[in-house]
């Protein structure tokens, strides 16, 4: 017993010559610690041809989290804020054969208005939903991939937002099968 408080004993004094005390505790505070927001490209599927600045500088809207696939010739992604599901950002892309005839008379919705200027052919809707109004850009690209936009408001938007955002959701859209078409334009000569 005496051997072990005399141990301690030596422990103790070791310890006290050592310098720790309060003060050097202070000194050993580790920096805050940096979060790193992962890009929407990590979410898979067409979530990589995406990320969260593209999306804010296009929309006007900041998502945080996002998630995709890949199912056959079709893959997707949503974007979402943590809030909950909606407001919501879906991309879906498909490889097709489809011309623009084609589209036009079997893949417009039947409420949907044509667009001009995008693609080969081209629609926009606007549709109320459960969770909320949402609008609509689909369109048959150059590289010949049925693709589509789809935003879905909270439901208490207001239409003047619904339509405002069909206006930049169809700017997007022309941004992204411009520069969709080019990756894809590579690829095949790859």
């Amino acid at each position: 017993m005496r051997s072990r408080l005399l141990t301690l004993g030596v422990v103790v004094a070791a310890l006290s010559m050592t310098g720790c005390n309060a003060k050097d505790d202070e000194a050993a505070v580790l920096p805050p610690i940096e979060v790193v927001e992962p890009p929407a490209a990590s979410g898979g599927g067409a979530c990589i041809l995406w990320d969260y600045a593209f999306i804010e500088e296009m929309i006007g809207v900041r998502f945080t989290v996002a998630a995709g696939s890949q199912v056959d010739n079709t893959s997707t992604c949503v974007v979402q804020t943590e809030e909950g599901p909606a407001p919501a950002l879906l991309l879906t892309v498909t490889e097709s054969a489809a011309t623009a005839d084609l589209f036009d008379d079997e893949l417009v919705p039947a409420k949907a208005s044509k667009l001009k200027g995008l693609g080969l052919a081209a629609y926009k809707l606007e549709t109320k939903g459960a969770t909320g109004p949402a609008c609509e850009i689909g369109w048959l690209s150059e590289a010949h991939q049925l693709q589509s936009l789809k935003y879905t408001f909270p439901k208490a938007a207001k239409p003047d937002a619904v339509a405002d955002m069909g206006t930049k959701l169809l700017a997007m859209a022309k941004t992204m099968t411009s520069t969709t078409g080019a990756t894809e334009s590579k690829k095949k000569k790859s």
